[in-house]
């Protein structure tokens, strides 16, 4: 296994309740480190989207992260509702796809809004997710290391994948070489460079990094009282309370879905040139000031966020030879972590993935996909 962020670890748990001996190795020296695009305490978890197949797919993540919930006794996915508002094409897609899985959904005028969440005001029609709520992103990687019995091994980068018949050579930057049968190629932006230049043509990937940043409130509504939100349309801004007991609980976490800054070199232990960008950061304080105003619009912190985007925003999910590849999350992937990890897992047993991943294939193309599949971190 290669890369120990969320989507590698979830494929290591699955292929461990499965009986395999599993070792995985990280570039960094630890975990959720500051360039890994699975760090932070808060991620989205919704079913709402506007393509049915994600609904399908989040609907059977849930069922997975309530799993690791039960098997390892920690509090990791809290339901809080969330507001969706803004581009109505979307909002009724949303509801629709919603509706076809009898998932529940409730539109409200911006006056219901607010009297139903007091200090988070919206505009024209809005569509209320009840089920949707808030992952505790870092409790979500301790649980997996948790519930795992895999081999990690941290401050281990791989430099190589040397395919062969019948396994793989796998060499780090130290040196070593280590052989598998099969291996998980799971570095974020750094995955389809490990593969070569061999194999089918493929869908493009590319780094970026959005802006992030962090509000507390200015009155004696708490932010962790507030839903999340998504607002549909060009800048697809979103926030959501901070639950949990990370550096940022009791925050107010508000991004934007579309690409950030994007990154000619990707050096995963190298974040030093990821300085907040004044115009970003404006775009997200002045959503504060129109949608939330109990919080106090000037940020209590910022950061920068990985991105591993690929063209049509679809994830990538494939086989070549003895790999495995998981990458292309696309900024909207952390919800689905133990789903893709049993995709993961099936494709290293050849057996099929509980879900169709024609559309996730390395060689579907550039421009191939649905479009945009819309934001949640």
């Amino acid at each position: 296994m290669v890369g120990a962020g969320l989507i590698g670890l979830s494929a290591g748990w699955a292929l461990c309740r499965r009986g395999w001996a599993v070792t995985v190795l990280e570039a960094a020296g630890s975990i959720g480190h500051a360039g890994s695009g699975s760090k932070g305490d808060a991620r989205i978890f919704r079913l709402g989207y506007p393509d049915p197949f994600y609904v399908e797919m989040a609907v059977r993540a849930d069922a997975l992260w309530r799993d690791l919930e039960a098997t390892t006794g920690r509090t990791i996915l809290r339901t809080t509702g969330q507001v969706s508002f803004g581009d109505e094409g979307a909002l009724s897609a949303i509801a629709t796809a919603l509706s076809a899985r009898d998932r529940a959904t409730e539109w409200l005028t911006a006056g219901e809004v607010t009297r139903r969440f007091h200090g988070f005001a919206t505009h024209g029609p809005t569509l209320l997710e009840p089920d949707s709520g808030v992952l505790a992103a870092d409790a979500g990687l301790a649980a997996l290391c948790d519930a795992s019995r895999f081999e990690l091994r941290t401050g281990q980068p791989v430099t190589s994948l040397e395919q062969h018949s019948d396994f793989v050579r796998v060499t780090t930057a130290s040196g070593e070489v280590l052989e598998a049968d099969v291996v998980a190629d799971c570095a974020g932006p750094r995955s389809l460079a490990l593969l070569g230049d061999g194999g089918p043509a493929r869908v493009a990937t590319r780094p970026s990094i959005p802006q992030v940043a962090y509000f507390r409130a200015a009155e004696v509504v708490t932010a962790a009282r507030l839903p999340v939100f998504i607002e549909w349309g060009p800048d697809m801004v979103y926030g959501l309370p901070v639950l949990g007991a990370g550096a940022h609980a009791g925050s107010y976490k508000v991004s934007h879905h579309t690409p950030g800054t994007p990154l000619r070199h990707f050096d995963p232990l190298d974040t030093t040139t990821w300085s907040d960008e004044p115009a970003l950061l404006a775009r997200l304080t002045d959503a504060v000031r129109r949608f939330l105003p109990a919080l106090d619009p000037h940020p209590v912190d910022t950061e920068r966020c990985v991105y591993d985007d690929s063209a049509d925003q679809d994830f990538v999910l494939d086989r070549i030879g003895n790999v495995v590849v998981g990458c292309g999350t696309s900024g909207h992937a952390f919800k689905f972590g133990p789903l893709i990890g049993e995709v993961l897992a099936d494709l290293a047993e050849g057996t099929p993935p509980p879900v169709d991943v024609t559309r996730f294939r390395l060689d579907r193309g550039a421009s191939a996909g649905a479009g945009s599949v819309a934001a949640s971190r």
